[in-house]
């Protein structure tokens, strides 16, 4: 399974090798490796984001749906006092 949250964790330590050895090692190289591999972490934060928003959406349709939304809504704190 080779998901979105999968690459964004892989992308995650590839990071995280590169961010040392620029630290290790300043170079015009390594700079570009570093900030490559930031780009692709924003590239696939983004996508995740999106696909979270989604599925929220989803999820929230189908407790409306049910009927939950209006029995757990009567329960919030407010609707107490």
């Amino acid at each position: 399974m080779n998901d979105t949250h999968d690459q964004l964790m892989k992308k995650v330590l590839d990071y995280l090798d590169a961010s040392e050895d620029f630290e290790r090692s300043p170079s015009e190289r390594s700079k570009r490796r570093v900030r490559r591999e930031l780009r692709t972490l924003i590239t696939l934060a983004k996508t995740r984001q999106y696909e979270i928003k989604d599925t929220y959406k989803v999820v929230l349709e189908d407790i409306r749906e049910s009927g939950k939304w209006d029995s757990n809504r009567r329960k919030s704190k407010k609707a107490k006092e």
